[in-house]
């Protein structure tokens, strides 16, 4: 069967910066990855197996597998593999390696830049698999793998990207370019693979050099213990309701799971933790204001309760060291250097796309909390909103102002014709198809596995979903892959493709019900997944996500989260799950007038935190190194923007596993970014008078997401919409004006 023929430069940088492309909805609680980089994983019971025990005949990765379109032999996988896979990958990575820093030929293209690409397949073979399977099937074990390989991984990319006689091959290549007939595709390869070098250090004297490599080695473990330690955090956190009249309020499927997760820990009552969709429906629904209250802070607490599990020293140092490096590679600040490669280009002109917002986002909150406060002041009560109350007055103004109720509307919405839904999308959009594959390998019985196939019938890859949420799985949403796109000489790989969620079960016989917003993110990774899909390059650097800056690759996930709420497409997939009765009109016409419901807080606590998130990172170390308290820190820092106290940051430092531990670092903003991008995209479509367009839907397909990360990012995007994109259609979409209060 294929193999994988993954860039190993790809595969160390995701691993050794954190820097996965490929992302959750900046709604989903945690950050996004590639399954390279180092986030939040559940640690469980499992014995630690001697890797000297296994037999390299036994392991699974030394031999091709002879499995269904290449996916990995799950089942034959074990924990004691991956160590002994990951040493003799190293090794045949070191030995690719030397063998083009020795060349005694002239360097080319050919024996040196595409040979740097396609150096390594195990090493990268392995942690495809060991990255993906730390994130949705882990134990402790795995952890303590990840502690040692990540940081190794970190001092091997920076081996090779600050070796002189590599560079000198690479540069060599670099600056004859023009002249050697390169097709555009190799000509990309010759510049991103130089800029690698340089933006890693290959041009700093021997001693900078140095100690960029310790600052590079500490920082992959403090990310690998952040987000270990959110991950302690988030999953120890239990809320037990015992009293069933603290259950008031809450929706009939909640409280089924929340029973069943209790039963399921032998407790008595109802069980409710921090992931997000529990989170937002708890403290949405939830009519008892006292535990709203208690999940509220046991939410926002995480990383600062003074434990072993404290993450507050631990982001002032990757911040200290992260602002450190950037002026060692000759930048202001991480911002700067971070920076450099997005469509933003800098941190002023991030916070000033920010500000473009971000005034709006507060006219509309500040008109938001008055009419919220008017309603508690009906109700009788004298207490003026807190954060804890946010949420849940947001559902009553929702209710009063559109009659539209989360109970009424979320049965219309199980996973299965959601899932469908989004299928009929990219059949409609791009002609194709998704077809289930039965008796291939999974990773865990619930995942679902679909062939995916082109409109001229051709195969695109495997897709592969995991949907529900489990003690062994991270936090949060996200799309990734076990193995990228490529077809170097002649060898057309396709990828296999994984979306994740983290859908709470319902209790038994019961249908899986989703909220809106999880409707919303559904569609946003699923957005992803054909990202990587229906891409068509010759390079793993350009497959689907990767290659593509930050502030673009949210773009086409995005964009799909616009069909979601389409009327054309919920009546293909909004089915009553008891009935089969379609949508009625008349809730399609209260979600479309609801649809600029709340923004108002959305927008600003989205801001929050990437305001946060750059004043974290355009400091100098010895700034960094002053900052004793993160929280006085942010409220500070926030407060000079003006932000109401009644509305929470979406993430606090300690927690914001985003930037600290998943590869947004100067990065959070993006998502606002690409929805300017996805905001005037769908426009086009909207205004040619079909979402479906087919001249539209050719262009977007060809030049956003068969392109990957082969061109520049403006040029994809003009290419599709054949001008520059405008704010406007982003501000109409939120429900947001130039007005004041």
């Amino acid at each position: 069967m294929c193999k994988k023929q993954n860039s190993p430069l790809k595969t160390l940088l995701a691993a050794s910066l954190a820097m996965a492309i490929a992302g959750c909805s900046e709604k989903a609680e945690e950050a996004p990855d590639t399954g390279m980089a180092v986030t939040d994983q559940t640690a469980t019971e499992a014995p630690v197996v001697e890797p000297e025990a296994v037999m390299a005949a036994e392991n699974p990765f030394f031999v091709e597998w002879e499995t269904p379109y290449g996916i990995p032999p799950f089942d034959d996988i074990e924990d004691g593999h991956y160590k002994p896979a990951f040493d003799k990958g190293i090794e045949q990575l070191n030995a690719d390696i030397a063998a083009i820093r020795d060349n005694p030929e002239p360097p080319t293209f050919k024996n040196t830049v595409e040979a740097l690409e396609t150096a390594g397949p195990l090493i990268t073979n392995v942690m495809n698999v060991f990255g993906n399977i730390t994130n949705t099937e882990t134990n402790d074990a795995l952890q303590e793998l990840e502690v040692e390989f990540y940081p190794q991984l970190t001092k091997v990319f920076d081996a090779v990207l600050m070796d002189a006689k590599i560079f000198e091959r690479v540069n060599t290549v670099y600056q004859e370019r023009e002249t050697l007939g390169l097709d555009a595709q190799e000509m990309r390869l010759v510049e991103l693979t130089h800029r690698d070098f340089v933006r890693r250090g290959a041009m700093l004297d021997d001693d900078t050099k140095a100690r960029v490599k310790e600052i590079n080695a500490r920082i992959s473990e403090l990310n690998t213990v952040f987000g270990q330690n959110l991950l302690k955090q988030t999953k120890s956190f239990e809320l037990i309701v015992t009293d069933e009249a603290g259950l008031s309020g809450l929706p009939a499927s909640m409280i089924g799971s929340a029973k069943a997760k209790a039963e399921g820990k032998g407790k008595e009552g109802w069980m409710f933790g921090l992931d997000r969709g529990t989170y937002e429906g708890f403290m949405t629904f939830a009519d008892n204001r006292e535990l709203r209250k208690q999940l509220n802070a046991g939410y926002r607490n995480r990383g600062s309760n003074g434990d072993g599990q404290d993450n507050r020293d631990v982001l002032t140092e990757i911040a200290k060291l992260r602002a450190e490096r950037a002026q060692l590679m000759g930048y202001e600040n991480h911002a700067s250097y971070v920076l450099e490669t997005n469509m933003a280009k800098t941190p002023a002109k991030v916070e000033s796309f920010l500000q473009e917002v971000w005034q709006p986002g507060l006219n509309k909150a500040e008109r938001e909390l008055a009419e919220m406060q008017q309603i508690v002041q009906e109700e009788g009560h004298d207490f003026i909103i807190e954060q804890h109350d946010w949420w849940y007055y947001a559902e009553k103004l929702r209710q009063k102002k559109y009659a539209l109720n989360e109970d009424e509307v979320k049965p219309y919405f199980e996973l299965g014709n959601v899932r469908d839904g989004a299928f009929h999308v990219a059949n409609k959009l791009f002609g194709v198809t998704f077809e289930p594959l039965e008796d291939v390998p999974t990773w865990n019985p619930v995942v679902q596995p679909y062939l995916v196939k082109d409109d001229d019938g051709s195969l695109l890859g495997v897709f592969m979903l995991d949907y529900y949420a489990r003690d062994s799985k991270r936090g949060g949403a996200w799309m990734s892959t076990y193995r990228d796109a490529t077809n170097v000489d002649g060898k057309n790989v396709r990828p296999i493709v994984t979306n994740n969620l983290n859908v709470a079960v319902p209790a038994e016989g019961e249908p899986t019900l989703l909220s809106y917003d999880q409707v919303e993110t559904l569609f946003h990774e699923f957005g992803h997944g054909l990202h990587g899909l229906l891409t068509q390059v010759r390079y793993s650097r350009f497959s689907g996500t990767g290659g593509s800056p930050r502030d673009f690759v949210e773009f086409p996930s995005q964009f799909m989260e616009h069909y979601a709420s389409a009327p054309e497409v919920l009546a293909v997939y909004a089915k009553h799950a008891e009935t089969g009765e379609v949508i009625p009109q008349e809730l399609v016409d209260k979600i479309t007038a609801a649809s600029t419901h709340n923004q108002g807080f959305a927008t600003t606590e989205y801001i929050a935190a990437s305001l946060l998130d750059m004043s974290w990172h355009t400091m100098a170390p010895n700034e960094a190194a002053a900052v004793e308290d993160a929280a006085k820190f942010e409220d500070e820092t926030l407060a000079a923007f003006g932000k109401p106290g009644e509305i929470e940051r979406r993430y606090r430092s300690p927690y914001f596993s985003h930037i600290c531990a998943g590869g947004y670092s100067s990065g959070y903003y993006a998502y606002l970014w690409s929805e300017i991008l996805d905001a005037d995209g769908f426009t086009a479509f909207k205004e040619s008078g079909d979402i479906f367009n087919p001249e539209l839907a050719g262009r977007l397909k060809a030049n956003v997401y068969q392109a990957g990360g082969s061109r520049d990012a403006d040029e994809l995007y003009r290419a599709f919409r054949g001008e520059d994109p405008s704010i406007e259609p982003l501000l109409k979409i939120r429900g947001l004006d130039q007005s004041g209060p």
